[in-house]
């Protein structure tokens, strides 16, 4: 189910795609400015779902990264870093598969951050 979320500091929306247990699966790569543009988010992701794409990425820690991307600009990322190459692939062509036929849940969710946005520090001069 595809899932609408926000920040109780911040007004933005993002969506992400959950599995039935609750698990993130993977996620918008832009915040939107309202639950209608996070709805048409996902509407445009699903109707445009075979011409994205598919991005796989080794991070500096040496694990796997996936993402969708449409005109070499990420569309959707995937949710955790995968150990090996095959699972992140495996990861990235199972949202292909499941995100056309996952309903969007009406609700907003809105979650509290774990910690605070870091503040740049003036340095004294």
């Amino acid at each position: 189910m595809f899932q609408l979320y926000r920040f109780s500091d911040d007004d933005a929306v993002w969506w992400r795609l959950v599995s039935p247990n609750g698990r993130g699966f993977a996620r918008s790569t832009v915040a939107l400015p309202t639950s209608t543009a996070a709805r048409e988010s996902v509407e445009a992701v699903r109707a445009s779902i075979g011409s994205l794409v598919p991005l796989l990425r080794l991070t500096e820690t040496y694990r796997w990264q996936w993402f969708l991307t449409a005109d070499d600009a990420p569309v959707v990322q995937g949710i955790g870093d995968k150990d090996r190459r095959v699972r992140c692939a495996h990861a990235c062509r199972d949202f292909v598969l499941l995100a056309p036929v996952a309903q969007i849940d009406p609700a907003v969710v809105t979650y509290r951050r774990v910690s605070s946005p870091r503040v740049a520090r003036r340095s004294a001069t």
